[in-house]
């Protein structure tokens, strides 16, 4: 089962996202740093299971996400990530393996409101998926998009810890049609 979002949704996030109240935004300090970050991924792939006996099993909990986030202008960073996935079933007689590397960049916001800190980012870029099983090896190259948001705790002047849900959205081409994912992160970040 794929998951579609129709274009009025994406539009009315789009909007939700840009109505936040100009004085929450106003009284966001300007970043001071530039924030690296890394961390645990888990991402759930609907649809690409690797295995029709396995076709229930869409997760994949093997996985991590790095990247640095530069500010740009007041509550506005541009943001870099790569991240990997993957996952290996064993059959009677070859182990089948799929995983995904996603490479992304797009702008970020953030309003602190008390300690925490809330973010809303837009990323796009290329996410490579690469299937082997009874050794032959598929892999493909798509575009994609990434919106999704999430909160850093403080854990001292300079560390925080983020949690951060993501929706992946990746372009079908070649016959194939497009692919939605969903993503949980668990990181720390760096100031």
């Amino acid at each position: 089962m794929r998951l579609r979002v129709p274009p009025a949704t994406a539009i009315l996030c789009g909007t939700i996202l840009f109505a936040l109240p100009s004085r929450t935004l106003a009284q966001t300090p300007a970043p001071r740093s530039t924030e690296v970050f890394g961390g645990y991924s888990f991402l759930r792939d609907p649809g690409n299971a690797i295995l029709d006996a396995s076709a229930g099993d869409d997760n994949l909990t093997l996985g991590w996400t790095a990247g640095l986030a530069r500010p740009v202008w007041r509550a506005v960073a541009a943001v870099g990530e790569v991240s990997g996935h993957y996952k290996t079933r064993t059959t009677f007689d070859a182990d089948v393996t799929l995983s995904f590397h996603a490479f992304l960049a797009g702008p970020r916001v953030a309003a602190r409101i008390g300690p925490l800190t809330e973010f809303a980012q837009v990323l796009a870029g290329a996410v490579h998926g690469r299937g082997s099983a009874f050794g032959t090896t598929v892999s493909v190259t798509d575009l994609a998009a990434q919106p999704g948001g999430g909160v850093d705790y403080p854990l001292g002047a300079r560390l925080a810890a983020r949690l951060e849900l993501d929706y992946r959205w990746i372009r079908g081409s070649n016959g194939r049609p497009p692919a939605s994912q969903f993503r949980a992160v668990a990181a720390l970040v760096f100031r």
